[in-house]
């Protein structure tokens, strides 16, 4: 069953609160519900969902439009608009994923830049790992028999993030997260070298 919700904070599991300047009722397709098609492919039932337009439809969903678009001349102010106003609008764990991992991406590389945008890089990335951890299928391939994950940046912009701060136990906390997702094993293991020097040092 392909599951969609109408807006970011309805995923159980999932802790976040709508921003107080966003007015869901003004964004377009905040009221969209889609219509569920089912067919067979290979023997097997598939479902997927498809969103009615007034000039015909789409498979993508209104939250889907706002993790696709270009971001790569847009300021730093309006991808965290984009972001905010994309998690109020309906759509499936995997469209708000790569919605809140785009613009996370796209604030990392401007980092040296826009390093007063680090704060909300880190919060971003933590709000999709809390997505991640209780959803999954959303960074997964559905149709595989065995759990395949597609890449988690989150993961790697913060232990990078952390390991330059010195924060040695917090990256190895992200990296320790990540390997659920079979993702930064070689990272955890030079972290916990790090650390055990570390600590061996501070013992002598």
């Amino acid at each position: 069953m392909v599951d969609w919700y109408r807006r970011f904070g309805d995923i159980p599991g999932v802790s976040y609160e709508q921003q107080p300047s966003i007015d869901r009722r003004r964004l377009r397709g905040h009221d969209a519900v889609p219509e569920v098609h089912v067919h067979e492919f290979e023997g097997k039932r598939r479902e997927s969902l498809w969103w009615p337009e007034k000039q015909g439809g789409t498979s993508a969903s209104p939250a889907h439009g706002r993790a696709f678009s270009d971001s790569r001349d847009v300021r730093a102010s309006s991808l965290l608009q984009n972001v905010c106003e994309g998690l109020e609008l309906p759509g499936e764990p995997s469209d708000y994923h790569f919605l809140i991992q785009s613009c996370a991406s796209e604030m990392w590389k401007r980092r040296r830049e826009e390093p007063e945008m680090l704060d909300e890089v880190e919060r971003l990335c933590k709000l999709d790992i809390q997505l991640v951890q209780a959803r999954p299928d959303a960074v997964s391939d559905q149709y595989s028999e065995q759990p395949i994950f597609y890449a988690i940046l989150a993961f790697g912009i913060l232990i990078d993030m952390y390991e330059r701060e010195g924060q040695l136990a917090e990256a190895l906390e992200v990296a320790e997260s990540a390997a659920r997702f079979g993702q930064a094993e070689k990272e955890r293991i030079e972290l916990k070298e790090r650390i055990a020097a570390v600590e061996h040092e501070d013992s002598a």
